[in-house]
């Protein structure tokens, strides 16, 4: 590394650490004050016990209830010098939110490498680690704050290509965090896998070089095109690199690999392996619950998905508002048959799981009884929001993004939302995060727009947190709303 990076590198972060501790400084006030308000938040009556369970040592007891793998126990259980009490089960997720907006710094310095503002990429990264839902987790005991850490952490060192054995060990936990969390793993698999089978096309399929020999080190083996240096591709690069394989038998696939990447690549078939075991003696990927949570198809989750990224994608809703609205009537034809197919999955598919209706703890509880349970006509007069989420939502990735993520992004998204009945908010996090990462690189306003968008939503939600109480009869205690 030159003496300049390196300065960079560690002014980038510094800067990051500054910025850490009035962000733990003004959590820790927001924790306090959320530990004192409440001692148990909902599925806390399930997830305390059997953390202090494990925190004790005693790794026999397990709550049926509970449908995730142990990992959050687990590291409950390692850091269990600590005194076993909810404060301290909690005060793990806050120091996980810490080691996020790290995470989250240094992926998006990765993917911002000339990007001369520092401060904006450090800002982003705040504006993450405080993206709502993932921010109120942060301060109770349930998976999704070290869900989201491990993942993080995982896509970092799979992008610095180093650290095999951390890697197997990281995805692993990432799975034992949260099953779902295999579909990210898989993710970073194919879009590697796709981003070689085009590239390795074009090098070895290219028939005004097929006689040069080529090595994969050069720059137009890495690049090439039969016109110009071509970074971004396409479905059509897809299907001509189908065809160029078949014909081929894939003789030439492997040939473009390193052994590096070919490490890699081994190292996350055998997380898939390892999770493909699991699925074969477990009988299913959900552990306790299953009744409560069987596999159902649901696509409107795909379209509800929607509704978050425009909620809390908003600022970059409204940055490409205007391209969005051009690209909408340059496709009409598209748009046409979105709006019938979208039609068609909330005619046949929309469904709503009894504990949704039931649990007024929850903010869906409330849009759903105020807009989609109350009016018939509902399902059908979201479909025109659904249909622009869509192009704005492509509008914020097709800039900075080609098929060899876009295709592996799609097939992943529809396996982790559309086979679960229950409709939760958390569940659509790690699927934005992975995408707001994956966003052209914004100017400066929507950064500042972003950050502030999110201040407000989450003042908004801890006030309804510390002042609104849901009296049931099953509990002696308020019971509070949250996401």
């Amino acid at each position: 590394m030159s003496p300049v990076k390196a300065y960079s590198t560690a002014r980038f972060y510094t800067l990051t650490a500054l910025i850490l501790v009035p962000y733990f400084v003004i959590s820790k006030l927001i924790f306090d004050r959320v530990h004192d308000t409440s001692q148990v938040v909902i599925d806390e009556y399930f997830h305390v016990p059997q953390g202090l369970a494990y925190c004790n040592g005693n790794f026999s007891e397990w709550n049926p209830k509970i449908t995730t793998l142990p990992g959050l126990y687990l590291v409950t259980a390692f850091v269990g010098q600590i005194d076993c009490d909810t404060y301290n089960l909690r005060f793990i997720n806050l120091l996980g939110s810490c080691i996020n907006l790290i995470a989250f710094a240094s992926i998006l310095k990765y993917i911002y490498f000339s990007e001369k503002s520092q401060m904006k990429i450090i800002l982003q990264a705040v504006s993450l680690t405080i993206l709502p839902p993932l921010y109120f987790f942060s301060h109770v005991y349930y998976t999704e704050t070290l869900s989201v850490m491990f993942l993080l952490i995982f896509t970092r060192i799979s992008l610095s290509n180093r650290y095999l054995f951390q890697l197997f060990i990281i995805g692993n936990y990432a799975v034992l965090m949260r099953q779902t969390n295999i579909i990210w793993v898989a993710l970073v698999l194919l879009h590697k896998l796709m981003d070689v089978f085009i590239k390795s096309s074009r090098v070895f399929g290219n028939p005004y070089i097929n006689d040069v020999k080529l090595s994969i080190r050069t720059l137009i083996a890495r690049d090439i095109d039969r016109s110009k240096l071509k970074r971004y591709y396409g479905m059509w690069d897809v299907y001509c690199a189908t065809k160029y394989h078949l014909s081929t038998m894939f003789g030439t696939f492997f040939r473009f690999l390193t052994k590096q990447d070919l490490s890699q690549i081994c190292v996350h078939l055998m997380i898939l392996l390892t999770f493909a075991v699991f699925i074969h003696y477990n009988g299913g990927i959900v552990v306790g619950d299953k009744q409560a949570h069987e596999v159902t198809l649901h696509l409107p989750q795909l379209l509800y998905f929607l509704l978050f990224y425009g909620v809390f994608g908003l600022p970059y809703v409204l940055l490409k508002l205007f391209s969005t609205i051009k690209l909408m009537f340059k496709e009409k034809i598209l748009v046409l048959l979105c709006g019938i197919v979208f039609i068609l999955v909330v005619h046949h598919n929309t469904m709503v799981h009894p504990y949704m209706l039931a649990d007024n703890r929850h903010y869906t509880f409330y849009i759903w009884n105020r807009w989609f349970g109350k009016y018939d006509f509902a399902v059908y007069a979201t479909i025109p929001v659904y249909i622009f989420l869509l192009f704005s939502l492509y509008d914020n990735l097709k800039d900075h993004n080609c098929i060899t993520f876009l295709l592996p992004y799609t097939l992943c998204l529809i396996p982790v939302l559309t086979f679960q009945k229950l409709i939760e908010i958390r569940y659509f996090l790690c699927p934005y995060i992975v995408i707001r990462l994956r966003f052209t690189k914004p100017p400066y306003a929507v950064v500042i727009a972003e950050f502030l968008w999110y201040i407000a939503i989450n003042i908004a939600t801890f006030y309804v947190f510390f002042t609104k109480e849901v009296y049931w009869k099953d509990f002696d205690y308020a019971q509070r709303i949250i996401w």
